[in-house]
């Protein structure tokens, strides 16, 4: 058991669920407890407490690192909720339960831009519908009106990152200020990726290094949507491809999208 369990008097059976690259995730009863070995932990906590997160309990320091204790979300990921499209389940309430979970998810992003921050490393698993609500988690890549500790952002996932933030992470070592737009493309990158079960971006080898995978991404070398799609899906694909606009300015904002995604026909 790690000791700051303990130090906080948490009640449960503790069960470590995730443990890499500086990460330590652990389920304690109700509590979710993410320790990192630096800020990323204690930055998140302040996003969300600044956002006034209903499930956000308490942050703080611990050694070199932080800590972020949260109520445990009890939901189903984006990606499992777009499990029945990937098993060919071509119904109308299939199509109707992608559509709407897809326009609650706009929602949900359209909100966090609402409330002036963007999110910065939107994937798959980082939409959770939790009963009749729908959390966009893992918030320590936010950027936002509230001063929280600074690090130097270098993009998140690599098969949700945006094309214009590819050319920044491949071009520079600098800062990179996540924007509305790029959340856009990442979260409708998540929704193609969850759908078809293939990220959008045709890579010539995916089996090449993260900077050449961001390179074909800044290219825009999209993947046919017609060859991956589980079956044909008109109105959704049509979201799909305009939130995949390689030019930001050509995407929807997240409320639009959503709005888009309302009145598609099933």
């Amino acid at each position: 058991m790690h000791p700051l369990i303990t130090e906080l008097g948490l009640d449960g059976d503790p069960k470590l669920l995730h443990e890499r690259r500086g990460t330590t995730f652990f389920k304690v009863g109700d509590t979710a407890l993410k320790i990192t070995d630096g800020l990323m932990a204690g930055r998140e906590g302040e996003v969300l407490a600044a956002l006034g997160a209903d499930h956000y309990r308490a942050h703080g320091r611990c050694g070199d690192g932080t800590w972020l204790a949260m109520r445990w979300i009890d939901g189903t990921s984006l990606w499992d909720a777009m499990e029945p499209a990937h098993r060919g389940d071509d119904t109308p309430a299939a199509r109707r339960s992608i559509l709407t979970a897809a326009a609650e998810a706009a929602e949900a992003l359209a909100d966090l831009h609402t409330a002036g921050w963007t999110h910065g490393d939107l994937q798959p698993d980082h939409v959770v519908f939790e009963d009749d609500a729908v959390r966009i988690i893992d918030l320590a890549c936010a950027q936002g009106p509230v001063p929280v500790p600074f690090y130097v952002h270098r993009g998140g996932m690599t098969h949700t990152t945006a094309p214009e933030v590819a050319a920044l992470v491949i071009g520079s070592t600098e800062h990179i200020a996540t924007t509305p737009e790029a959340d856009v493309w990442s979260l409708v990158a998540s929704l193609f990726w969850s759908w078809t079960r293939t990220p959008p971006t045709d890579y010539r080898d995916p089996d090449s290094s993260r900077a050449e995978l961001l390179a074909d991404i800044a290219a825009g070398h999209p993947r046919d949507l017609t060859a991956s799609r589980p079956w044909p899906f008109p109105q959704f694909e049509d979201a799909l491809l305009a939130g995949l606009a390689h030019d930001p300015g050509q995407r929807p904002a997240a409320e639009a999208l959503a709005k888009n995604l309302r009145s598609a026909k099933p």
